[in-house]
């Protein structure tokens, strides 16, 4: 079965247009977090992940989102949450409400962070490393980080950890004696200095990554129509 892998879309629907435009065939789709925040159409890429049946998981601008009324609306993230929520409906709230922290699917293991902690960042080798010792799973997608790219462990009584990247593309093949924290990168907002929607195709032990450009200024213009910060803008033409 071939898997669509997507994290990190953040309202961004050019981005995730252009990345369905460009996708190879595939079976199923794997969400990794982050449907909202920063960019205005979270509602939309919600409508998309329901009608595909996406298996999801909770990320934390979508647990944020949910708890809203427990957190302080201080700063423009919060502020962009609150103006989301108000534009989504009962069953949107509810489809977030579903995802789970973390997920299992053909043997491979979801979560958003880390399987330590759904909010760490895995973008060193020392939390890579921890994150291999929290669990036994020998794919594990995650994202978060917004950086396309791998981390591996080769098996042994002393295991070896070593971080590759994939910001511009690329494949990547598992042997057997090979575990890996694999992050497809980030649909509506890179940080790996590459502008461009990221995303991944898994199918058995072959991950493959893709990088697509899209028209980055239809969300330019709907960050001014609806009074987002501008730098939300220069963040995407920097891939940062």
């Amino acid at each position: 079965m071939r898997h669509l892998v997507l994290s990190d879309i953040h309202g961004n629907w050019p981005a995730l247009e252009a990345v369905l435009q460009a996708a190879p065939p595939f079976d199923r789709v794997l969400f990794l977090g982050d449907a909202v925040g920063y960019y205005p159409d979270g509602d939309r890429v919600l409508d998309w992940l329901l009608e595909v049946g996406a298996e999801c998981i909770l990320g934390n601008h979508d647990a944020w989102l949910l708890a809203l009324d427990r957190l302080p609306l201080e700063g423009p993230v919060m502020e962009i949450l609150a103006w989301q929520r108000e534009r989504l409906s009962e069953e949107h709230l509810e489809f977030l409400a579903s995802w789970s922290w973390q997920k299992e699917v053909e043997g491979a293991l979801l979560v958003h962070g880390s399987p330590c902690d759904p909010f760490e960042y895995l973008d060193e080798l020392e939390p890579a490393r921890q994150a291999f010792a929290c669990t036994e799973a020998r794919l594990v997608f995650h994202g978060h980080t917004h950086l396309a790219g791998a981390f591996l462990e080769l098996a042994g009584p002393r295991p070896w950890v070593r971080y590759q990247r994939f910001a511009a593309g690329g494949e990547l093949r598992l042997p057997p004696t090979v575990r890996a924290l694999v992050n497809p990168g980030s649909v509506g907002q890179p940080r790996d200095r590459t502008p461009g929607a990221a995303f991944a195709l898994w199918e058995g032990d072959r991950v493959e990554f893709f990088r697509v450009d899209y028209p980055l200024e239809r969300v330019g213009q709907r960050i001014a129509e609806e009074g987002f910060p501008p730098w939300l803008y220069a963040r995407l033409t920097l891939g940062e």
